[in-house]
């Protein structure tokens, strides 16, 4: 094994790991994010419910847009989780013509984006509602 070879190797374990770890870390903001949002829109409900001078706002939408952003996240790390078991599985097996991890694997990014996009969706709703 020539020392190029055993670079070009180490370089592409180490991509590889930093590519889990920004998985990981977009997951968790995916989470946070929707979840903080939702955790917010119910605290702020919450404070004027009470109030006889202020009438709440219809906030079913931005809620809902959150709640499918939370749901979108985790089935997002469903498919990364089977993304990577059949990777492994591939790996032990040897790689055939049209590895199967890709499909779970673009389930997941698509899941993932969704789950931004539902976050878009209700801050943009809920900005709208507070007038």
């Amino acid at each position: 094994m020539t020392t190029d070879n055993t670079q070009q190797q180490q370089h592409w374990l180490e991509t590889y790991k930093s590519l889990i770890a920004l998985s990981i870390e977009g997951f968790k903001f995916c989470a946070l994010v929707n979840g903080g949002a939702a955790v917010a829109v119910l605290a702020y409900l919450g404070s004027i419910a009470g109030s006889k001078c202020v009438r709440a706002p219809d906030m079913r939408v931005p809620m809902g847009a959150f709640l499918l952003g939370l749901t979108a996240c985790g089935l997002a790390m469903v498919f990364a989780y089977l993304t990577q078991l059949r990777l492994l599985n591939e790996t032990r097996q040897g790689y055939n013509s049209r590895p199967a991890h890709t499909i779970a694997l673009w389930i997941a990014v698509a899941l993932t984006v969704v789950s931004l996009a539902a976050f878009a969706v209700g801050s943009w709703q809920a900005v709208i509602r507070f007038h």
